[in-house]
């Protein structure tokens, strides 16, 4: 009876850590499957953008001319819009971030002058505070 006791304890052991092992094994598992499927969004995001079978490459716009200003005080944000053009998939948010603030305290408008790919150029313009979008026939 002196050894039953160790033994039933060894199993007992042996049970906790199989059941435990289970455990982190199912949830490694269902990790795997929540990164995979995360992996594959992403993939099907980046394609989108990239123009692929299912979206535009806003990579291919280019921006001619970009204007932040008022009153002739104005600063050329061609860089900043090309940015934000890529990076946002043709949406740019009017504000200072743009090139600073070429006329303090007047309200300011942004105009652009833009091309997809090798059609004839755009021209919009939005206010300060808005979000502009570009357009494009892909």
């Amino acid at each position: 009876m002196k050894f039953a006791k160790p033994t039933i304890m060894r199993i007992a052991a042996a049970l906790a850590l199989t059941a435990a092992a289970t455990s982190s094994f199912a949830q490694s598992q269902e990790a795997r499957r929540g990164f995979d499927a995360g992996y594959e969004a992403g993939q099907r995001d980046a394609q989108y953008d990239r123009g692929g079978p299912r979206g535009p490459r806003w990579d291919r716009v280019r921006i001619l001319e970009a204007e932040y200003g008022a009153r002739g005080r104005m600063c050329d944000a061609r860089r900043a819009v090309q940015r934000d053009v890529v990076r946002n998939r043709g949406a740019i948010q009017v504000d200072n971030g743009l090139c600073g603030d070429p006329a303090g305290g007047i309200p300011k408008r942004l105009r652009v002058v833009y091309r997809c790919h090798d059609t004839a150029p755009g021209r919009v313009v939005a206010r300060e505070g808005e979000t502009l979008r570009l357009t494009c026939r892909w």
